[in-house]
């Protein structure tokens, strides 16, 4: 079975394709490919299948401008990754760079800052139940796989989850104040 393709067309996803269908559409060097198997979304001129058929396209191209294949600016590719079908199952927990976008570490630290906090300070503890609900946002972002705004909810829940612990940590050290000067006092009567 000839192996079939999804293209980015505009910021629709065009497929299955096949290589002929692929030529007959004149897809680019730029034009976003994905393949089951394929980690990511990547531009046709990185698959090696695909550069015959590009290298047709660009003789082509060559021949329609006095300009050769100078004439066309480069087209950048989307900022944000394309979600494979779901029919292949490919859910890819990575970001671009390859790293990994779960920071499952920040919603366990961001629960313990929150119990903690309404122990010592209310505030820390109301800043807490933010800190989890970013963190339940950024897992959710994930699972669509939308990398950049899980990376911007991980971020946040890590800002709120240290305040949350600076909080704390204030109202412990207020606590065992007052509660050092009551024993004091009791000890003076």
């Amino acid at each position: 079975m000839e192996k079939e393709y999804y293209i980015v067309e505009g910021d629709t996803r065009v497929g299955p394709l096949s290589i002929s269908q692929l030529s007959e559409k004149g897809i680019e060097p730029t034009t976003l490919v994905w393949t089951a198997g394929m980690a990511d979304w990547t531009r046709a001129d990185n698959v090696a299948e695909l550069a015959p058929l590009l290298a047709n396209r660009m003789r082509i191209n060559e021949r329609e401008s006095a300009f050769g294949h100078y004439a066309q600016p480069q087209q950048q590719a989307p900022a944000r990754p394309y979600q494979q079908p779901q029919q292949y199952g490919a859910y890819n927990n990575q970001n671009q760079s390859g790293s990994s976008t779960s920071s499952g570490n920040w919603k366990t630290l961001a629960i313990v800052a929150t119990v903690c906090g309404f122990l010592f300070s209310c505030i820390g503890g109301i800043i807490g139940i933010f800190a989890i609900l970013q963190a339940n946002k950024a897992e959710e972002a994930t699972r669509r796989g939308d990398f950049y705004s899980s990376q911007n909810s991980w971020s946040s829940c890590k800002t709120l989850t240290i305040i949350s612990f600076v909080l704390t940590g204030i109202g412990l050290v207020f606590n065992v104040f007052y509660i050092s000067s009551i024993i004091s006092e009791l000890g003076a009567l």
